[in-house]
């Protein structure tokens, strides 16, 4: 399970500040919960969990194990366990402190955590060169609308100056999603745009109705503001 499996940004994504272009529709459709594709991607994220215990046990890291693992195809869970959705912005889950040297391998120059039950290290990402803005919201909840526009523009600020951002709550399935869509939205795609980007980058993301709903009243928010 060596951070190495988690490669540097893709090159072939938009060139614009790591977020894709402006929808050309006239009119935003509407951003759906699917209770459908969260329920099942919720049993197949409780089967992962699972197989990352017995993979932790039978395959520890750098092990003869692991090296059989590999030479017979067997797939092992991520050290990083992230995401990434455009060329400069990446999702994800936790990040453990023996894993931030392999953040900075991958190209991370800044960090945004949206958990309340945890922080990350603000010096020990300090020392790998990684800035850290801490967004706390509780799991299952989203984010507020006031949070959303300071993390959506701060990533957007960071990314349009070259930066490559994770965003990352505990599990990467729903505080985070909802952020990151509300960073894509903030760069010119519509919220329904953002949220198929990011489910097709990263299976595990199945915000709840709730975070959904945060993101389409997110959206209204930013149009309005825009026009203003």
């Amino acid at each position: 399970m060596s951070s190495d499996s988690v490669k540097p940004p893709p090159i072939d994504e938009s060139k614009q500040g790591g977020t894709p272009p402006p929808s050309a529709a006239a009119e935003a459709p509407r951003v759906k919960f699917s209770f459908v594709h969260w329920a099942t991607t919720g049993v197949l994220r409780l089967l992962y969990r699972r197989w990352t215990r017995i993979a932790a046990r039978l395959f520890p890291e750098n092990s003869k194990g692991e090296q059989i693992a590999h030479a017979l195809h067997i797939p092992l869970p991520d050290t990083l366990n992230m995401s990434w959705v455009t060329e400069h912005l990446a999702v994800g889950g936790r990040v453990r402190l023996e894993d931030i040297p392999a953040l900075n391998r991958a190209g991370v120059t800044h960090v945004v955590d949206t958990r309340s039950e945890y922080c990350d290290d603000k010096d020990a990402l300090a020392r790998e060169h990684i800035d850290l803005l801490y967004l706390p919201t509780p799991d299952t909840y989203p984010l507020s609308v006031e949070q959303l526009m300071e993390g959506a523009a701060w990533v957007n600020e960071h990314i349009s100056q070259g930066g490559h951002v994770l965003i990352h709550c505990e599990h990467g399935v729903g505080r985070s999603v909802l952020l990151t869509c509300a960073t894509l939205v903030y760069g010119g795609m519509h919220a329904s745009e953002a949220l198929d980007l990011v489910k097709d980058k990263r299976w595990q993301a199945a915000p709840n109705q709730r975070q959904v709903a945060r993101l389409r009243e997110f959206e209204s928010a930013f149009r309005v503001l825009n026009k203003a």
